[in-house]
């Protein structure tokens, strides 16, 4: 090796190899040791295989089988890079592009370069979409059993499902928290497998405080952890039982909602987990989603009760309850009211009962007044009165009123009589009867005279915000919320007398909606503001969640389309430019080829061997540029039909006689059955590119046995079937063959794009025709094509060609 072509190569900065025919390494750059960490005397004289395991074609694997100075061997030409794995020197793997280039020395000393370039950036690219695609399919199914969820318990073990049929997991657990004694207990168990038994046994028994165990530390980090193997965890006491069953890799996921851990999910693989990056991510995604779908039952529970409050209050004996109409009448009463004032449902059912009747003369005077505030206002605010009694006698009431929707009037009463004689102690009791009441409902109620100073504080919303009920009553709003501007803006709005709607945002990062109504005295000058307060924080979060995912999904997707896009326009430009060299190499080719045949020394029959060799390999090279060419098309929307009669049974004869070669050279037996003719009216260059990558395809993967094609026609429709009884495609692949760049073999040993049967399904579509294919894997594969003869637009074919009997 010359020293100063060494020394050019000590000096670039992209890693390079020199390796001699036997593949054995004579020289390795500082840009080796940088990507993979080898020295130059670590790899000086070993094999290839050392760094790249696989090898590279045209090259052993395992180094020399004679010495390198005894073989006399032409160094092949520079080679397209390679996608390969490979081998860090501390084991680890990493993903490069290697290409294999002539010795710039000469070629008569033998040797190659290999040079090789990092994939980092790719790779990352790849697993970034590959986890998209994982949430996206993972999110779909959640939300489906979630929607279809009535409880706690069916959501977990639907969910639980859910995950281990989109990530293989086998078996999973959910961990919920008691409150009270602040214990997880497994609520429920899933597996996918009947072997695991005992596992499920054990964990049902089990019960864990938090710190303790995983799903306790989980609980207490509030954060997904990942266990690459949990049989060698210090911290899971199922280990032994996991050990026996074959169980290793393990998912902790705290399900989080509404400010507080309702539990831990965990999942178990039989495999070691080996990304535990992109398993935590969804382990967010889960528990977020668990947890989201936990609020809302929570909140629905709350609405469910709220929503029977109204009529435990109409039911109690405390308050004696009825609604009239805008004239009145008493349209409706409950019992409490009916006992008080001594009259019965059918004297309310005979239309009796009016505030006319009910009135003492003396107060009518007092009492229209309050219920034309009522009907200007909507409230009036409660009042000592007198109300009749059916016999006659008097009984002192509090009376409050508020106007409902078409005119009608809901009065609440409370009977005072038993009250009166003491001043202050029946006052205080009524007080504290009317605020069990408000108390009880999960808003806050206030009140503020017209400085501002709170006159009113109640409501079970205000624990939320560190209060007691009453705690700020006597207090200036204004000082209890001097940090808050945005509510005190709100606040001088509602004083000023205006009836509206807001939502404050606190410091805290609480959201209230709140609705604000005048309040005016006995004179109708403005006296303060009633004020009512929802909180929507949760609400306000879901949605704001729900944005940014929606950014996020629309960011990938741009992201994919973009990838997408200049996928797509390299393959369109690499096959136009690759296809006039190829198509003036073929022209030479065939000139050589045909001087070759008219030679008449013993070298030209070598000589057309080699030729013919070459000629097939440029042919099959032009084969994959028109695939290119065809997706290209396909993906512009710019594929022409040229429509005319074809012979089915004629282009498929035509086409085994051009493969008769390549199939006496393989010992492939080619056989057509079916009728004389199947005409019908398609593009004759389009079905013959469609016939010929199926044929193709069965000779490469038919493994040399018999190949047989069966042409017929069925109504309006002809039927084409091609079966090979070579390797077969798995059920998993067969549903991905027909996608673009789909692989059902490795790529190294069987070679293409992956664009042939994708390419044959556009094609075929196009034609108003339908394929599919059915396979048992090594015994053979069979491909049904079913197209129209009146050709496209012209039928309505079923789904696949199964449906039309072709089978």
């Amino acid at each position: 090796m010359e020293m100063d072509v060494r020394s050019v190569l000590d000096s670039l900065g992209d890693p390079l190899l020199v390796v001699d025919r036997s593949a054995l390494i004579l020289h390795s750059n500082a840009g080796v040791r940088e990507l993979l960490g080898w020295s130059r005397l670590e790899l000086l004289g070993r094999p290839l295989s050392t760094v790249i395991p696989s090898g590279l074609p045209g090259l052993p694997r395992e180094g020399p089988s004679v010495p390198p100075w005894g073989r006399r061997a032409t160094p092949p030409p520079p080679r397209q890079p390679l996608r390969v794995r490979a081998l860090r020197h501390d084991g680890g793997v990493r993903e490069v592009a290697a290409r294999l280039s002539p010795w710039p020395g000469g070629e008569a000393e033998g040797l190659l370069v290999v040079s090789i370039h990092e994939l980092d950036a790719q790779v990352e690219l790849e697993r970034q979409l590959e986890l998209c695609r994982r949430l996206n399919v993972l999110d779909a199914a959640l939300t489906q059993v979630l929607a279809l969820a009535s409880d706690e318990e069916e959501a977990a073990h639907a969910l639980l499902r859910a995950c281990g049929e989109t990530e293989e997991w086998v078996v999973g657990t959910y961990w919920q928290l008691e409150p009270e004694e602040q214990v997880l207990v497994p609520l429920t168990f899933w597996t996918s497998s009947c072997e695991l038994g005992d596992f499920a046994s054990v964990t049902l028994r089990r019960t864990f405080t938090p710190p303790e165990g995983l799903p306790g530390r989980v609980w207490s980090l509030r954060e997904p952890v990942c266990v690459r193997d949990v049989t060698q965890e210090a911290g899971f006491f199922r280990a032994d039982v996991a050990a026996r069953r074959n169980l290793r890799g393990g998912l902790f996921i705290p399900v989080v909602g509404g400010g507080r851990v309702y539990g831990v999910l965990e999942l178990f693989s039989r495999e070691p987990r080996q990304n535990p990056r992109e398993d935590e991510v969804i382990a967010t995604t889960i528990g977020q989603r668990f947890g989201q779908f936990l609020d809302r039952l929570r909140l629905s529970e709350a609405e469910l009760v709220r929503g029977s409050a109204p009529r435990r209050i109409w039911d109690s004996d405390l308050l004696g309850l009825f609604v009239s109409n805008n004239h009145g009448r008493l349209l409706d009463a409950n019992a409490t009211l009916l006992r008080m004032l001594g009259y019965s449902r059918r004297d309310l059912g005979e239309e009796r009962l009016t505030w006319a009747t009910l009135t003492p003369p003396r107060q009518r005077i007092t009492l229209e007044g309050a219920l034309r505030r009522l009907r200007s206002e909507g409230v009036f605010h409660s009042m000592e009165g007198e109300l009749l009694r059916k016999d006659g006698d008097g009984v002192r009431v509090l009376l409050g009123s508020a106007s409902l929707d078409e005119g009608r009037v809901a009065t609440f009463v409370v009977d005072l009589s038993d009250w009166k004689p003491a001043e202050s102690g029946p006052l205080r009791e009524v007080e504290s009867r009317l605020q069990s009441l408000i108390s009880h409902a999960p808003v806050v109620l206030f009140a503020l005279d017209r400085d501002g100073v709170f006159t009113l504080s109640e409501g079970q919303g205000l624990g939320v915000l560190g209060l007691k009920p009453g705690q700020v009553v006597g207090m200036s709003v204004f000082e209890v919320y001097r940090s808050e501007p945005a509510v005190l803006t709100h606040v001088r709005r509602a004083l000023a007398g205006d009836d509206f709607f807001s939502v404050e945002l606190l410091s805290t990062g609480l959201v209230y909606e709140t609705h604000w109504t005048p309040l005016r005295d006995s004179d109708g000058r403005l006296a303060g503001t009633l004020g009512l307060a929802v909180d929507v924080t949760q609400r306000e979060r879901e949605a704001r969640w729900r944005a940014q995912l929606l950014a996020e999904a629309e960011e990938a997707r741009s992201v994919a389309e973009r990838a997408v896009k200049v996928r797509d326009d390299f393959l369109s430009v690499a096959s136009h430019e690759l296809k006039t060299p190829l198509t003036s190499l073929n022209l030479q080719l065939h000139a050589l080829l045909k001087r070759a045949r008219q030679g008449q020394r013993p070298e030209d029959t070598e000589q057309v061997g080699r030729l013919e060799k070459a000629q097939r390999h440029l042919q099959k090279l032009a084969r994959m540029m028109d695939d290119l060419l065809d997706v290209s098309r396909v993906a512009e929307g710019q594929l022409r039909l040229e429509l005319g009669e074809v012979d089915l049974v004629r282009l498929v004869r035509e086409v085994l006689e051009r493969f008769q070669e390549e199939a006496q050279r393989t010992g492939t037996h080619l056989e057509l059955k079916g009728e004389d003719a199947v005409v019908g009216r398609w593009d004759r260059t389009r079905l013959e590119q469609v016939v010929t990558n199926l044929v193709s395809n069965a000779l490469k993967y038919g493994a040399g046995a018999p190949v047989e094609l069966h042409v017929r026609s069925s109504g309006s429709l002809a039927l084409l079937e091609v079966t090979d009884h070579g390797i077969g495609i798995s059920p998993a692949d067969l549903a991905r063959i027909f996608e673009k760049f789909e692989r059902a073999v490795p790529v190294r040993k069987y070679g293409g794009f992956g664009l042939g049967l994708y390419i044959v399904r556009q094609l075929v579509e196009a034609l108003g025709g339908a394929v599919d294919a059915e396979s048992t894997p090594g015994k053979g594969t069979t491909f049904h094509i079913a197209l129209p003869l009146a050709g496209p637009g012209t039928h309505a074919l079923p789904h696949a060609p199964a449906e039309t009997g072709l089978h």
